[in-house]
């Protein structure tokens, strides 16, 4: 049942839309700076695996964002943290911009991922007071929409600044469109969890809702679904700026042109993805998809033996890889937004905190590789859809330890 029954639809509608425009935010947030990671490396002197290490320690800090924003959001309401998460992002911005050394850098970009993860929890809790559930689940598709318009806009938005301002520019730029949203914020979304409304912070509940999480095969099953297809995206953004430009001698312009292709494709595979769901249900959806994608993967793989430089192979193999994310990760968010509604908001935090650990550590691994073929890029598609296929054929589809409401 939602806890604001006073809102219009017209308002409802008005708020869902305005914090989606802030989802792109989030996706932006790794994007963006992809083509900036060789000039990077080279204007700070450092090896290129530290600077890969930009995204993974992001994506650590939204996961951990996630996580506690969860724990506060039920006690301490929606808006104050919404505001204070913006207003976070954007000092912590600044910091790469002050003190360009690599430090400062992987210090500010734990901090952004630490206030964008409270930021998506907010959005999430904030739609979980105003919409019901059917609406959660359609949900889904429209987060990953509007979160692919980053991975679309992104990459060449972050390639122009990059080659003709400096890596340093990505920063201001995210600042800037941050501080729109929160003015937006400021002055139209309300507080959507009232007084009566909140639970104080309780270690037992929160416990107890863990545990509940952690005994659900399901549950866990869609959250480790989620973060291999998420994590299609982040070996691309972690692997390819490096291969493209430094391995193969093209500019962050040409890399950001790329990516924006794949970006688009991503947002096709959205739509695609949300009109099936009108027709089938997402566990048809979901039981297609994922051993397609994995075929086509081991392809690539073969392929890219035979053409282990050719940039072709690469933009087919990748847009391919990027359909089966944007078809596979929001069908898979929205069956989890519809499972963790049964819980607590913890349940919430606790599937995309696990989701984006299972990212962070997928970009952490492969940073340790250089890549100077399409073998390793294309190997790792294959590993990620392998381990997905067969969690999600043991443990998704046998509908085991469904969550139990909590108390």
């Amino acid at each position: 049942m939602n806890h604001t029954t006073t809102l219009s639809p017209q308002r409802t509608t008005l708020i869902t839309w305005i914090l989606l425009c802030l989802m792109p935010i989030i996706g932006m947030a790794v994007d963006l700076l992809a083509p900036a990671l060789p000039p990077m490396a080279n204007s700070l002197h450092i090896a290129n695996s530290l600077v890969q290490d930009l995204i993974s320690i992001y994506l650590l800090g939204y996961a951990f964002g996630n996580f506690f924003a969860g724990l506060i959001a039920d006690a301490y309401g929606r808006k104050p943290l919404l505001i204070m998460a913006l207003l976070g992002f954007i000092i912590t911005s600044f910091l790469p911009i002050l003190f360009p050394n690599i430090t400062l850098l992987l210090l500010s970009r734990l901090l952004q991922g630490i206030s964008l993860g409270f930021v998506a929890v907010v959005i999430r809790a904030v739609f979980s007071d105003i919409l019901c559930t059917d609406q959660l689940v359609r949900m889904g598709t429209w987060i990953g929409t509007m979160w692919g318009l980053g991975p679309v806009i992104g990459p060449v938005i972050g390639g122009y600044l990059t080659f003709y301002l400096g890596w340093q520019s990505c920063f201001e730029f995210l600042a800037l469109i941050t501080l729109i949203g929160l003015i937006t914020v400021w002055g139209v979304v309300p507080e959507t969890h009232h007084h009566h409304h909140r639970k104080p912070l309780s270690f037992s509940s929160t416990k107890h809702n863990i545990t509940e999480v952690f005994r659900s095969k399901l549950f866990l099953g869609i959250v480790v679904v989620m973060g291999t297809a998420y994590s299609l995206l982040i070996t691309f953004q972690t692997t390819a700026p490096f291969l493209i430009q430094n391995v193969m001698g093209n500019s962050p312009v040409f890399f950001g042109h790329l990516a924006l292709y794949l970006g688009i494709v991503f947002l096709i595979a959205t739509f695609v993805g949300r009109g099936l769901l009108k027709k089938y249900p997402v566990d048809k959806l979901l039981s297609v998809s994922i051993p397609t994608a994995t075929v086509i993967a081991v392809l690539s793989l073969g392929a890219s033996y035979c053409f282990s430089h050719s940039i072709v192979l690469i933009s087919i193999a990748s847009a391919l890889m990027f359909f089966a994310c944007g078809f596979i990760f929001p069908l898979s968010a929205g069956k989890g937004l519809a499972l963790s509604k049964k819980m607590s908001i913890v349940a919430n935090a606790m599937m995309f905190l696990m989701n984006i650990l299972i990212t962070s550590l997928t970009s952490f691994i492969v940073s340790f590789f250089t890549a100077q073929s399409a073998v390793l890029l294309t190997g790792i598609y294959v590993a990620l859809l392998l381990i997905a296929m067969v969690v999600y054929w043991g443990m998704v589809r046998q509908k085991n330890g469904g969550l139990r409401a909590a108390h």
